[in-house]
């Protein structure tokens, strides 16, 4: 590849930065909701990635779909988030 590409690249890394974008997405949250999502569905869920966000935000379920399906969601939601805070405070000690 030619060097100006990868000059092109740097330089747009440098903007991305400088804007602060991936600071006002909470990229850990929605790599969770889709790890939930993906979970519940080899268990027969069929909420999407939108559902289990409107669930988890605004505590919305969705039209149509089965309670159980949303409550599988937000027991793996609780239990990922007691694993998250076991290891965190295992990292302070």
């Amino acid at each position: 590849m030619e060097k100006g590409i990868w000059l092109e690249i740097e330089e747009l890394y440098k903007e991305f930065q400088q804007l602060g974008i991936s600071q006002s997405v909470d990229y850990e949250k929605y790599y969770l909701y889709s790890l939930i999502t993906h979970s519940t569905a080899i268990e027969g869920s069929t909420l999407t990635e939108l559902d289990t966000q409107l669930l988890f935000d605004e505590g919305v379920t969705a039209k149509g779909k089965p309670l159980v399906y949303h409550l599988m969601n937000e027991d793996l939601k609780k239990a990922y988030g007691s694993l998250l805070k076991r290891k965190r405070n295992a990292i302070l000690l």
